[in-house]
């Protein structure tokens, strides 16, 4: 461990210290945690050692008292007594390797026609999409994994920030309303309320989303967007519209599929016209007819596929 993740982690068990008492500084604390990635992390191991202290208390403290003096057993909200900066720093430590084998198995919520809500043990829910797949994991269900759409109320907690892999991108949140959107490595994210960060292998560096702002990742011509958004518009499929701004016309046939449920093909000529407008997916068949009209396409419908092919 390098010097300065040793104070760091020294740091870390002092916010932590502080978080037990009444008079915590909250806005420091949040300030703190985003002056650097590693903070976050280092925060994290320290209250998971905390809370396996709390949980696994008598083998543990057994264990911690041959290397520590007469170290007492103090009730749960002052566990940790004087000499907590320097042992209990090294203390923790070793706590953290114990058992990631503690961490709560993955689970997964596969929608089918309908979307269906998911609510977090902090209060937090996501609403998921038609036709999406959401995979929940880590201790304070803080990691998520989406395929599809979804929206993200989360819940305000500067001691936990959310991350979602979505596509090649992932998302991470503290506490805000957003919407996401998948097609495979490509991503949508809107902010309706709050702030989140954008990060991926294929950005240059992370990009800062407030509410209004609308990304958009497009990995087959690795390009990044950022465009305003009307905050009304922001996962507006819950109430059966979509709306674009200059759009490509292959991720407007992928929405359709998942929120109109019918399948929509897309000749090569024309999958990179972009579209701007806004469709009513109540009625799929309305849904596309209106695209092809808006966009002066020619559609064919062939049993249960459509078509949009160039006019002439």
């Amino acid at each position: 461990m390098t010097g300065a993740n040793e104070q760091i982690r020294e740091e870390a068990v002092q916010w932590h210290l502080a978080s037990l008492r009444d008079e915590m500084d909250w806005d420091g604390f949040t300030a703190w945690l985003e002056a650097d990635a590693r903070h976050r992390e280092l925060y994290d191991e320290i209250a998971l050692a905390d809370d396996l202290a709390a949980r696994h208390g008598p083998s543990l403290a057994d264990e911690f008292a041959e290397e520590t003096e007469e170290v007492q057993e103090p009730p749960r909200r002052s566990r940790w007594p004087v000499w907590a900066s320097g042992a209990l720093a090294a203390s923790l430590v070793a706590l953290v390797a114990v058992p990631q084998l503690l961490q709560p198995d993955p689970v997964t919520y596969t929608v089918g026609a309908i979307s269906r809500t998911v609510s977090l043990a902090d209060g937090s829910s996501v609403v998921v999409a038609p036709g999406s797949i959401l995979t929940v994991s880590g201790r304070h269900q803080e990691q998520l994994a989406l395929q599809g759409g979804a929206f993200f109320d989360i819940r305000h907690d500067p001691a936990r920030s959310m991350v979602i892999k979505a596509g090649g991108v992932e998302v991470t949140d503290i506490g805000t309303r957003f919407d996401v959107q998948v097609v495979g490595q490509s991503a949508r994210v809107e902010v309706a309320e709050g702030r989140v960060q954008v990060r991926g292998a294929a950005l240059a560096a992370p990009i800062e989303l407030g509410a209004g702002k609308r990304f958009s990742f497009d990995p087959q011509h690795k390009i990044a967007t950022v465009a305003p958004v009307a905050g009304k518009n922001v996962g507006e499929w819950r109430k059966g519209r979509l709306t674009y701004e200059s759009a490509p016309l292959a991720l407007v046939a992928a929405d359709l599929a998942r929120y109109a449920r019918l399948r929509l093909d897309i000749t090569p000529a024309i999958e990179n016209r972009r579209f701007s407008g806004t469709l009513s997916v109540g009625n799929g068949d309305t849904a596309v007819r209106d695209l092809a009209q808006l966009m002066g396409l020619v559609l064919v419908h062939d049993g249960d596929t459509y078509r949009l092919e160039p006019a002439g």
